[in-house]
């Protein structure tokens, strides 16, 4: 409860009332627009944030998948000309189809292929769906087939 004094009360006929409804409604507006500035700051920063978060997560992606794709050895080189090569014509160079490494790089791959493709079955089921792993053997003899139908 406030008291007020009888000399600062100002005569009921006064315009005192309106002036000071106006130095509200003025500091309001003033408070309102700040608060709108903080508002748009804010949906910037989180904004910048939800951008780098996602650069972010792409690059981890995308670290994941060359990591498999170097695993599955399909990360061939490019050919390079001739020329450029100073060992062009060295013979202790392996060919992919040799030894023990290639009989290795075509069980990952096709380990690494059908595991990708439950893997993009499994998200396709709906939510409630209760999923289980397969065997490897099952999955390394999907990513086979699949291997020989891209063939």
């Amino acid at each position: 409860m406030t008291v007020h004094d009888k000399k600062s009360a100002a005569p009921v006929g006064s315009g005192a009332p309106i002036a000071r409804l106006r130095i509200r409604e003025a500091a309001l507006r003033h408070q309102a627009a700040q608060l709108q500035a903080r508002a748009e700051h804010l949906q910037r920063v989180a904004h910048s944030q939800a951008q780098r978060l996602q650069r972010r997560v792409d690059a981890h992606e995308k670290i994941v998948l060359g990591s498999l794709v170097k695993k599955a050895g399909l990360d061939f080189p490019l050919p390079q000309h001739p020329k450029l090569t100073p060992h062009a014509n060295d013979t202790q160079t392996t060919s992919i189809g040799q030894g023990l490494a290639a009989q290795s790089t075509a069980y990952d791959r096709e380990l690494i292929l059908g595991a990708l493709l439950w893997l993009a079955s499994a998200l396709n089921r709906p939510e409630n769906d209760v999923v289980s792993v397969p065997e490897r053997q099952r999955l390394r003899h999907q990513g086979h087939q699949a291997l020989n139908r891209g063939r």
